[in-house]
């Protein structure tokens, strides 16, 4: 059987009986500081833009069997040394390339005006005349970048790729040592 605690009861300076009631606002004040707290520590994720591409599911090493299209347009971003030959170090540069045609020379990439060099342009041309020669304009395209390629050259070939109203764009895995 439950016992009953007797209710605390003070007497007031008049002589009246007075319930004694615990002082909320130092509890609500807790509460908001803590609110607070978890809003400015919660880290909110924001789109920050939407890209066209997603990694393929049905192709490369988790897929099984690896299946190419003949139809496929690779846009490679090599990364080579001065002499044109592939490098593996930080010392090298961006060579953009569509298939086996090279459309700048290593180090015209370098520098602040990069994304205004004509390889850009030449690239875009390149993958409108590419779409019109399929038969129904869906041409599928697989960007293909070394590790040491600075991401602002992935981009901008992306930019061309999506620029030039194609869709189906893929990337590949950086191959395994």
């Amino acid at each position: 059987m439950r016992r009953m605690l007797p209710r605390v009861r003070r007497q007031s300076r008049r002589g009246e009986p007075d319930d004694v009631r615990p002082d909320l606002a130092p509890m609500i004040d807790i509460v908001f500081n803590l609110l607070v707290f978890f809003m400015c520590a919660t880290k909110l994720r924001t789109v920050e833009g939407f890209i066209r591409a997603y990694l393929p599911k049905d192709r490369g090493l988790a897929g099984g069997a690896a299946t190419v299209r003949l139809d496929d347009v690779r846009v490679k971003l090599l990364w080579h040394d001065a002499h044109g030959r592939p490098a593996e170090g930080a010392d090298g540069h961006v060579v953009l390339a569509v298939g086996a045609h090279h459309l700048n020379a290593p180090g015209d990439l370098d520098g602040p005006r990069a994304a205004h060099h004509p390889a850009w342009r030449e690239l875009h041309a390149r993958l409108l005349e590419l779409q019109a020669a399929t038969a129904d304009g869906a041409l599928p395209v697989i960007l293909d970048a070394r590790p040491q390629v600075p991401t602002k050259h992935v981009v901008s070939a992306l930019n061309e790729v999506v620029r030039a109203g194609l869709s189906d764009v893929t990337f590949t895995a950086p191959e395994r040592s």
